[in-house]
């Protein structure tokens, strides 16, 4: 299925399993789809985290309008939202299906603070130019950094 030309739960998953992914909306648009049913009119999202287009249904279109509070496609437009899969009924039984969360975006994880810059901030805390709490809220510290810059404070 991953060769499908549209995008699929397929390629969300990693390691046998559906990840949830923080995606950018690039372009919002009507096309024809050829499927089971025929040829017919449908809505495509293309994201820029990907190549292929998203065939976009009614479920998802309503948790864009829940997630951006509107009911204008344009609105979204180089806006993110989590995109995931749900298990949902179909006619083939229950499948993986492509769909939005209406959940708040995820929080930046923070980044560990380099060896190399290190020192520089026990300097900094020993100066006063900077405490304790302003790095920890910069940076994901080790219980031994933390240690030493709290040291450093005292």
């Amino acid at each position: 299925m991953a060769d499908n030309k549209y995008l699929g739960a397929w390629d969300l998953e990693v390691n046998g399993k559906y990840e949830p992914r923080v995606v950018t909306i690039e372009k919002v648009y009507q096309d024809t789809f050829v499927g089971e049913m025929g040829k017919e009119q449908k809505v495509f999202i293309k994201l820029k985290e990907f190549s292929k287009p998203m065939v976009t249904n009614r479920t998802n279109f309503k948790r864009l309008e829940t997630f951006f509070d509107s009911f204008d496609p344009n609105v979204y437009v180089g806006k993110q939202i989590v995109l995931g899969a749900e298990k949902v009924k179909s006619p083939q039984g229950m499948v993986e299906a492509l769909r939005f969360s209406t959940r708040p975006l995820p929080k930046n994880e923070l980044q560990p603070l380099p060896d190399d810059r290190f020192q520089g901030a026990i300097d900094s805390i020993k100066s006063k130019r900077t405490t304790f709490e302003a790095i920890n809220k910069s940076f994901k510290l080790t219980a031994e950094q933390i240690k030493l810059l709290k040291d450093a404070e005292a």
